[in-house]
């Protein structure tokens, strides 16, 4: 399992906000790179999911260019909800076309001091005889990568 964690100077309710508005995600997909973004979103019964659909690109390392196109299709699908003084999200994301998938949960929970934690723990699969621990950890650290440059643009955009 990977995990990685970043600090939010605004408080729990605009992050939450923010990272769970369609519109700013799809505007969020497109500043780093991803096309042909598409959004729906739903909330039933306390839980908000919010879809994304894009085509995005990537550099592969050789093992992976016999599995992975440079370019696939991605849907994302994050599921949140209220527990507590935190709100929660289960995601899935499967990379169309691939034996790719990658599960995880975010946890946003307030600090004492102000602003908020935003914490992800993730597990990629990949469904392939021989390399499949290979192109996991590959995954794993290029969502690792994703995170970052997502972290990076949504605490610039909240200014």
């Amino acid at each position: 399992m990977a995990s990685t964690s970043f600090h939010y100077a605004q408080d729990i309710e605009r992050v939450f906000a923010f990272v769970s508005d369609p519109d700013e995600v799809k505007k969020r997909c497109e500043a780093l790179g991803d096309m042909n973004v598409r959004m729906s979103s739903t909330s039933d019964g306390g839980i908000k999911t919010v879809t994304s659909t894009r085509e995005v690109e990537m550099d592969l390392p050789a093992f992976a260019k016999k599995i992975l196109k440079p370019r696939n299709t991605v849907v994302e699908v994050k599921a949140w909800k209220d527990e507590g003084e935190a709100k929660t999200c289960r995601f899935d994301v499967d990379v169309h076309g691939t034996p790719v998938t990658v599960k995880g949960r975010i946890r946003i929970t307030p600090e004492a001091k102000g602003g908020c934690t935003y914490a992800i723990d993730f597990d990629a699969h990949a469904k392939v005889p021989l390399i499949g621990k290979k192109l996991e950890q590959f995954v794993e650290k290029s969502t690792l990568e994703g995170m970052k440059e997502e972290y990076e643009y949504n605490a610039r955009t909240m200014g």
